[in-house]
């Protein structure tokens, strides 16, 4: 069983509400289990953690549970020695949990070290207080990123300390933990050691505390590790950076500024020395925006994904538009959704005389279904299986209640009205699995509930999918989309490459998606034999009930066919 500890940092800061946004859509695998320490900022999306009083407390795998360690008085923004007297209180807490054996890895939120200062004087910092803790005398503070890692030779020190600080046996002690460490994770790592001087200290004109670098180097070659440098800071990003996969930097601002600048909320802080991982968000408390909802999760989530990835024995989840997200709204702005709506709710009223009281979607995606139906004033709940597609939902005006499922997973409580558009039923590659999907609605359907899906035809698919090239483009993006159907397996096919303009150009990405292009009878079979009867079958060109015609005369006329279907 694999415990991972999660500390919310500062009550007063933006440490609960990004440990919240980050857990509200994760999927935690089944052998991990996720206890939180301290304010939990509730939130009408996702699942609320079980609360416990220990972490042993903490059993069933796949769930998240919450220590709750905090104090009501304290105001989000106004961070205060007691906000920091509960932030000390929350890592004491977790801390003498790992350090028991009760968790496996640790993922801490931000605190202040001003406000902790009056509880513990000596206190310097997450990386020396744990390093103290666990009795470990040597621990590198280390930063993983999208563009590059970091590791530094010194953390939380003035810069007057660090030339008597870096001696050569220092830093022949924190190069040997570094490369250690990191080669546990990527062996072999390419390495570049930075300099602390100007022009890397011009031969002793400027400095000769990168004669001691340089010596430093020059052993650990001898072992055969790659390791190169000192290399004067001012030019190394612009011209050598790419060429490495860990740059060392000897002083924390010197490393630190072009990652914050380069991994754009990406990287992860991990405390390598340890004898557990432990990671972290790369940002501080933002006291300024806390309690504003404003606060982007992207460094906790990238936070815990490098934990998880590195202690769960089982793969990630796979699913579709991970990196699309993003691209998504975007890429579907010529989509008329108020008209989509208007024709299912005309359907609805025409077949109940009434208006539905409560809706579902499902695969919602980013919600532009749900949000323009909440904005009408209807009640409604949506899910979908991509954490990143919900994330940019949750963040919508008139944002539904989200919460993260697959399209099979059972429903919770039952729905007059339930969506699921966009041809998403295609992505479930197997009938068995359109059938368990059809039986789990037909269970949530109140007595007159409506069940409305479309799906894309064989047509749609022979007609605008074979062999399809297409680019969009954007001032910060362009996406290469490819299509092709495999006409004998029914299977369409589409790969997206994307290209983002980042700080060092654009960065590319690829995602794949799989659809099954299903013949229409085996969809009016699934429906039958779920409990289901259709009550009307459309186009989006035509009003008329097309349910009477032939399905493979169906199948060569039309693109895209809507079902309205009903319990029988």
């Amino acid at each position: 069983m694999i415990r991972i500890g999660i500390t919310t940092g500062d009550p007063a800061g933006i440490g609960p509400e990004i440990t919240e946004k980050a857990l509200r859509f994760h999927y935690p695998q089944s052998d991990i289990i996720y206890v939180v320490y301290g304010r939990w900022m509730k939130s009408k999306h996702g699942t609320a953690p079980v609360k416990i009083t220990h972490a042993e407390e903490a059993v069933k795998p796949g769930r998240i549970y919450h220590i709750e360690i905090d104090d009501d008085s304290i105001l989000s923004g106004n961070g205060s020695t007691l906000s920091g007297f509960i932030a000390l209180k929350i890592l004491t807490r977790c801390t003498e949990d790992i350090n028991s054996g009760y968790l496996s890895g640790l993922v801490t939120a931000p605190v202040s070290k001003e406000y902790i200062h009056p509880h513990a004087p000596d206190f310097m910092g997450h990386t020396e207080y744990l390093a103290e803790r666990s009795g470990i005398s040597d621990v590198i503070m280390s930063f993983w990123g999208p563009v590059f890692d970091l590791a530094l030779l010194s953390t939380h020190i003035g810069i007057r300390e660090l030339s008597g600080y870096l001696t050569i046996d220092l830093v022949l002690q924190k190069l040997h933990t570094i490369i250690k460490e990191y080669s546990k994770i990527k062996p072999k790592p390419r390495i570049a050691l930075l300099a602390i001087n100007p022009h890397a200290g011009e031969n002793g004109m400027f400095g000769h505390e990168d004669f001691i670098l340089r010596e430093a180097v020059v052993e650990f070659k001898k072992t055969g590790v790659i390791i190169d440098g000192p290399f004067p800071a001012d030019t190394f990003f612009a011209h050598h950076l790419l060429n490495y996969d860990l740059v060392i930097s000897p002083y924390h601002d010197q490393g630190l500024i072009p990652f914050k600048l380069l991994s754009n909320n990406l990287g992860v802080n991990v405390t390598l020395g340890l004898p557990y991982y432990r990671t972290s968000v790369d940002h501080g408390t933002a006291y300024d925006i806390a309690g504003s909802n404003s606060a982007s999760p992207v460094s906790m989530i990238s936070a815990i994904n490098w934990l998880e990835n590195r202690l769960s024995r089982e793969k990630t989840a796979q699913y579709s538009y991970r990196i699309f997200a993003e691209y998504y709204d975007n890429y579907m702005s010529h989509v008329n959704y108020s008209s989509w709506i208007d024709m299912i709710l005309l359907e609805y009223n025409r077949i109940n005389g009434k208006e539905p009281e409560s809706i579902l979607e499902l695969a919602c995606g980013t919600a532009n279904v749900a949000c323009q139906l909440t904005k009408r004033g209807y009640q409604v709940s949506a899910s979908d299986n991509s954490p990143e597609m919900l994330h940019i939902a949750a963040s919508k005006q008139y944002a539904p209640r989200l919460y993260l499922a697959d399209m099979t997973d059972s429903i919770e409580g039952k729905y007059d009205l339930i969506l699921c558009l966009f041809d998403s039923v295609n992505y479930l590659t197997k009938i068995t699995l359109v059938e368990k999907m059809l039986l789990n609605v037909c269970e949530a359907l109140t007595d007159n509930g409506i069940f409305v899906f479309d799906v894309s035809t064989y047509k749609n698919s022979i007609d605008n999918f074979t062999d399809f090239v297409n680019l969009e483009q954007d001032e910060d993006f362009f996406i290469l989309h490819e299509a092709d159907f495999e006409e004998k397996r029914l299977l369409q096919r589409t790969n997206l490459t994307m290209f983002k303009k980042g700080k060092l150009g654009y960065i590319r990405s690829e995602e794949t998606h799989l659809q099954r292009i299903y013949p229409l009878a085996e969809i009016n079979n699934a429906i039958v034999k779920s409990g289901l009867r259709i009550s009307k079958l459309s186009s989006p060109t035509s009003e008329r009930n097309l349910s009477e015609i032939l399905p493979e005369v169906l199948e060569e006329q039309h693109e895209r066919l809507f079902y309205f279907v009903a319990r029988k």
